[in-house]
């Protein structure tokens, strides 16, 4: 306990070292490694006074339980108080973890005092300075950076656009690196790196004229040519980013992964599936072990239902340890699709962080309802880690669809009600809801649902037209039917859903030809069971029986057990 790397190792618990706010805090050694002095050499790990001592150490409690003014007061006092860098670099770092820019940069002012030499000291300083909006002391501070990161391949430059990119303000970042690049101004590094950071934020014409300047300094670079394929992409020119590449690869970069592999993933924006997978089967040949080449492969694979093949891929990415996550996710998504839930299960489940989370939760959900558990998927969903409204709406959705789908209409009803307690503006719950109600016939409620939808959103055209629906399909109030509907469709003039309305309300009202045209143009934009149900109606009302049995039959072939089919052909004795 009296050794200040004791101290450290204590510190190195809570896992803040790495955190990012913005601006965030750099990649560095552990906070238990040795750091250096002002002069560069090692501090002394000689006794460490009482009140020091007690600061780090209410610090670090106060950190771990999430008490962070009281952990970042106590370890910049400490800062303060010692020599150590270490102690500032920690106090920075926690400051910053707790997104409080004025005393991290008051420790990391501290830090880069007390080791003028340590580059991740100047960097984090610099970051910081730019948030305060001091440009010039920041544009100092990387360079002072960039002189102490010149034997870098980069030359630095990559770690700095990499820091600029977390700014909130574009404008100011890109200043700062117009002018480190104006200092360097025959250096190819600090060009792409220009580059690289304008188009972060999406200033694709800045970001291609820097990379012009990069690749004339520096021809024939694979890292420029991926750049600049991928800039082409983003401005729509996807022909001529794959016409540039394919130029690229007849040349001296012929051989290079890195520009073939972008020329595959070109060929795949384009959907030229099957030659781009010859292109990445091809590169894995060569790179077997090059998981993002495998992972590549094995999704284009699976698009194009190439399931063995793209199961080989995925697990072989598996097996490398690498992209757990997607792999994970598209092999439950590939046994699903085989039929095989099992598998499947395992796969989704394994997906325990990241954006596809919930995602493959839900379908794990889903997928246990579907093999008949139920209450197992309602536990999992319950389970769930959500992180804003938006995504503990979604769930909620989930677990409601899936309620729906297995015949518990009133359950579904019961909890959507309970949500919408919980969040009573939320539309998506609202609307889930009416749907339901007026399945359970409680078509009030349904009819209140939508209304407050409409008086919330008046361009809801899912709701007007829903609503338009309703009345049409369930009371004799057709004339207001069709105004809501109309106004829809005046919305989203080429919506199937809402033609297919329309067409409905005109058959209610007696008008078989104007319904006829509506339901005709609503199944050629989409083959759908219901649309064909209300044709046929339309059809045997205006005396053309056999036409009707004929589109009914057609459509039962594809959708044998469609309650709207099944209930129309009922309706007319067949």
């Amino acid at each position: 306990m009296k050794q200040v790397t004791w101290v450290f190792l204590l510190a190195g618990s809570l896992g803040l070292a790495g955190c990012a706010g913005l601006p965030s805090a750099p990649k560095a050694t552990s906070p238990a490694a040795p750091a250096a002095s002002a002069g560069g050499e090692p501090s002394a790990q000689g006794e460490i006074p009482p009140q020091l001592l007690y600061q780090l150490l209410v610090g670090e409690v106060a950190a771990q339980r999430g008490k962070m003014g009281v952990a970042i007061a106590n370890y910049l006092a400490a800062a303060e108080a010692s020599d150590d860098p270490r102690i500032a670099a920690r106090a920075a770092r926690v400051a910053l973890f707790a997104k409080q820019l004025e005393p991290a940069l008051k420790a990391a002012t501290l830090w880069a005092e007390r080791a003028p030499n340590d580059p991740d000291a100047r960097r984090t300083r610099a970051s910081l300075l730019l948030a305060f909006a001091r440009e010039d002391e920041a544009v100092a501070e990387f360079e002072a950076y960039l002189r102490l990161a010149a034997q870098r391949p980069d030359h630095g430059f990559r770690q700095v656009a990499g820091q600029l990119a977390r700014s909130q303000d574009p404008a100011a970042a890109l200043r700062v690196m117009q002018r480190l690049r104006d200092a360097h101004a025959d250096d190819p590094y600090a060009w792409y790196a220009h580059a690289w950071l304008a188009a972060h934020f999406d200033r694709l014409d800045e970001a291609m004229a820097a990379l012009d300047r990069a690749q004339a300094l520096k021809p024939d670079w694979a890292q420029a040519v991926v750049l600049r394929a991928r800039l082409l992409g983003r401005q729509g020119k996807k022909e001529e980013a794959l016409a540039y590449l394919e130029s690229q690869i007849k040349g001296p970069l012929g051989d290079v992964p890195e520009v073939r592999l972008s020329y595959a993933r070109a060929l795949t924006d384009l959907g030229r599936l099957p030659e781009a997978l010859r292109e990445f089967d091809r590169l894995a040949e060569r790179f077997p072990d090059n998981a993002e080449i495998r992972y590549s492969a094995g999704i284009v694979a699976l698009n194009l239902k190439r399931y063995e093949e793209a199961k080989e891929h995925l697990e072989h990415v598996l097996s490398l340890g690498q992209r757990m996550l997607e792999a994970n996710y598209y092999l439950g998504r590939l046994y699903e699709l085989q039929g095989d839930a099992q598998q499947a299960l395992r796969h989704y489940l394994a997906v325990r962080h990241g954006p596809l989370y919930l995602n493959a939760q839900s379908r794990a959900a889903n997928l246990l309802a579907k093999t008949g558990d139920l209450a197992k998927a309602r536990k999992l969903l319950h389970s769930l880690r959500t992180e804003s409204p938006e995504e503990r709406r979604q769930v909620y959705l989930i677990e409601a669809e899936l309620l729906r789908n297995a015949g518990e209409l009133q359950t579904a009803f019961d909890f959507l009600s309970e949500k919408l307690e919980e969040l009573p503006g939320d539309t998506e719950l609202r609307y889930a809801r009416a749907l339901i109600a007026e399945r359970l016939d409680k078509l009030d409620v349904a009819e209140q649902d939508l209304r407050a939808i409409i008086e919330q959103q008046p361009d809801n055209a899912q709701a007007l037209n829903a609503l338009g629906y309703t009345l049409a399909d369930r009371t004799t109030r057709y004339d207001e039917a069709l105004a809501l509907i109309r106004r829809a469709l005046e919305l989203k003039p080429d919506d199937p859903a809402i033609i297919d309305s329309l067409g409905w309300v005109e058959y209610r009202l007696g008008h078989y030809a104007e319904a006829e045209k509506h339901l005709r143009r609503a199944l050629s934009l989409q083959p759908d069971a219901e649309i064909a149900a209300h044709l046929g109606a339309t059809l045997w009302a205006k005396g053309e029986r056999e036409a009707a049995i004929e589109l009914w039959e057609k459509y039962l072939k594809q959708f044998p057990n469609d309650p709207a089919l099944l209930k129309v052909m009922q309706q007319h004795g067949l």
